[in-house]
């Protein structure tokens, strides 16, 4: 079956290099730990003994390393501190706060994880475990699972809005209801607010936005913007409404004006080219040209009346040619989507500026109606608790996806070629099975759009995240050859990945590109380097010809290609690819030289 992947940098040969390598095929998709089989406590409590002390124990985590000091008399785990972890912010939080004093509560490690921390919980109960190796201690009778008797109690509560998921979707309903005046309650499935977007680039599109927040109009853009609206009329986009887009581009640029071009009407063509494999059909002679009411051209004036601050000028988003993407000014508590998210905690949860009640770790099982209205949901807490929760003017379904559910995801998919034994890993958080979508089914409401589900070019083969993306560069193959266009439609990217030897691609650049400071990649701000190279995730040599010996790549073919690269970059002919548009990456000519990886598993 045909599929389809976009991005670059550059490298010469006497320098360090870094490279990353990436797989075509991962989805974004999360798990749970398993759950562990009940046994009595007290048994479990008989079999511990330890040489009492204190120990140092570390376990892999989703961003590194999880450090803890345990402390062990002769018959108990009597303490547990963090002390030191790159988990992410939000979504390790609870995980980190309450694991530690629930195992010495329990006296066992044997605990489920927290919903949506697995990897930081799976991380922090190895830690604990090698500490009490050290110790001379029973590992597997601290394993065992105590014996916890569920809560039976049932919350019936009142509010104006119900809101089942506290991800981009939920938030920002509860939000703009509660700034209207309602009560709103929220049910989140996991234990922290953010859902996908919390570990997205975070990259909002706001079309139409002010002049001053616009970049700057250029020869290459103007030219991609001629060859998408001849495709579009190629390929079954109405004529009515080409003319008009056409019309309405000349306008705008009539009087003068330099920054880029923007409009609903553009974005529906680009989607069509990047994310229904260039089908056009849906573009007819009434879609709007310029949709003033479009939640892509109203959201960026919404943040910002809320007081957030938002990046300028618009730039581009990975797989997506046009300039008209921005992101939170305050990235402290991480790159991307965090950024929304800390803002929405702090303004509006932790101050109660607003009538908002969350609820945690409780995931929505039913919808209740009444005649043919949704008037609230039932929702069962991960302790047992049952929240009944009604609303009197709306209840808002904002569940999140279904990348977490392989048999959904090939039940609708139409573009794939996936077949029964396709194994679809993803890099989502937790949590997103389709729950919502079934809800919404059995409630006689349809769904759309879910035949072709986005894959993402560049996830690390074996974790299956995207933390090793710290550079831009060439994509090349395992024979070191670039092999696409890096501007190109993630489809297109995917597309011509799967068509590698191992269906991998490695992006390499040097030093600058990498931007370590302070340890971290990304000009401080990025994964640390060391636990990338530690994870098998970065490569790091002297010489290119080192790095491709690490990365398994052909040594002639990656100094070739970096030769072209630089000579690319310097003239701005890609007379292998076809590329027009360059969006700042530099050649590959100082210090070290890396790489990233990834493939369909």
């Amino acid at each position: 079956m045909e599929q389809r992947l976009g991005r670059s940098s550059g490298l010469t040969r006497r320098q360090v290099v870094v490279m990353g390598a990436m797989g075509a095929a991962a989805l974004a998709l999360g798990g749970c730990a398993p759950q562990g089989s009940p046994h009595g406590a007290d048994g479990a409590k008989k079999a511990l003994s330890f040489m009492a002390g204190t120990y140092t124990g570390m376990a892999e985590g989703r961003g590194g390393l999880v450090t803890v000091e345990a402390t062990f008399s002769e018959s108990a785990l009597t303490a547990v501190k963090v002390i030191d972890h790159a988990e992410t912010a939000f979504i390790s939080d609870m995980a980190l706060e309450k694991l530690p004093a629930q195992m010495v509560e329990l006296q066992s490690t044997g605990l489920d994880a927290i919903t949506g921390a697995t990897m930081t919980s799976m991380a922090l109960k190895g830690a604990v475990e090698d500490a009490a190796r050290q110790a001379g201690g029973n590992v597997s009778a601290l394993q065992k699972a105590p014996s916890i008797e569920k809560s039976t109690e049932v919350r019936d509560i009142q509010c104006d809005v119900a809101v089942a998921g506290a991800g981009a979707g939920g938030m920002g309903a509860a939000i703009a209801a509660a700034e209207a005046g309602a009560k709103v309650v929220i049910v989140e499935k996991t234990s922290n607010i953010g859902g996908n977007a919390f570990v997205s680039g975070g990259l909002l599109e706001w079309i139409d936005a002010p002049q001053e927040m616009r970049a700057p109009m250029t020869p290459e853009l103007e030219g991609y913007f001629n060859e998408l609206l001849a495709e579009a009329r190629a390929q079954g986009a109405a004529p009515e409404f080409c003319d008009a887009l056409q019309a309405d581009h000349d306008a705008y640029y009539a009087d003068g004006k330099t920054t880029v071009y923007d409009t609903t009407g553009l974005y529906a063509l680009e989607r069509c080219q990047v994310e229904r494999a260039g089908d056009y059909s849906s573009i007819t002679a009434n879609t709007p040209v310029n949709d003033r009411e479009s939640p892509f051209v109203t959201v960026g004036p919404w943040l910002t009346s809320l007081g957030m601050e938002l990046t300028a000028p618009l730039d581009v988003c990975f797989g997506y040619i046009w300039p008209n993407f921005t992101t939170p000014v305050d990235n402290s508590v991480g790159l991307g989507g965090a950024g929304y998210f800390d803002f929405f905690k702090k303004t509006f949860l932790d101050t109660g500026a607003l009538d908002i009640e969350l609820i945690v770790c409780a995931s929505v099982t039913e919808l209740i109606k009444e005649s043919d209205a949704v008037v609230g949901f039932v929702a069962t807490g991960d302790d047992g608790t049952t929240y009944r929760v009604r609303a009197n003017r709306g209840t808002v379904l904002a569940t999140g996806g279904y990348a977490g559910n392989p048999d959904m995801l090939k039940e609708y998919n139409t573009i794939w070629s996936w077949d029964d034994d396709t194994v679809i890993p993803s890099d989502n958080t937790a949590g997103h099975e389709g729950d919502g979508i079934v809800m919404a089914l059995d409630a006689g409401g349809y769904v759309d759009g879910m035949g072709s589900p986005e894959l993402f070019p560049t996830v690390d083969p074996v974790q299956h995240i995207i933390e090793n993306v710290v550079c831009f560069g060439p994509f090349l193959n395992k024979e070191g050859e670039r092999f696409v266009d890096e501007m190109r439609g993630r489809f297109d990217i995917v597309e011509a990945t799967l068509k590698q030897t191992d269906q991998m691609l490695f992006i390499p650049c040097d030093s600058v590109c990498l931007a370590v400071t302070a340890g971290l990649t990304m000009g401080g701000v990025g994964p640390a380097e060391e636990s990338l190279i530690e994870r098998g995730m970065l490569y790091k040599a002297d010489t290119l010809e080192e790095l491709a010996t690490q990365a398994g790549i052909d040594a002639a073919g990656l100094a070739s290609t970096v030769e072209k690269w630089n000579e690319m970059l310097a003239t701005g002919v890609d007379s292998d690819c076809g590329r027009t548009i360059f969006t700042g990456e530099s050649p590959i000519v100082n210090c070290i030289p890396v790489l990233g990886r990834a493939n369909k598993d």
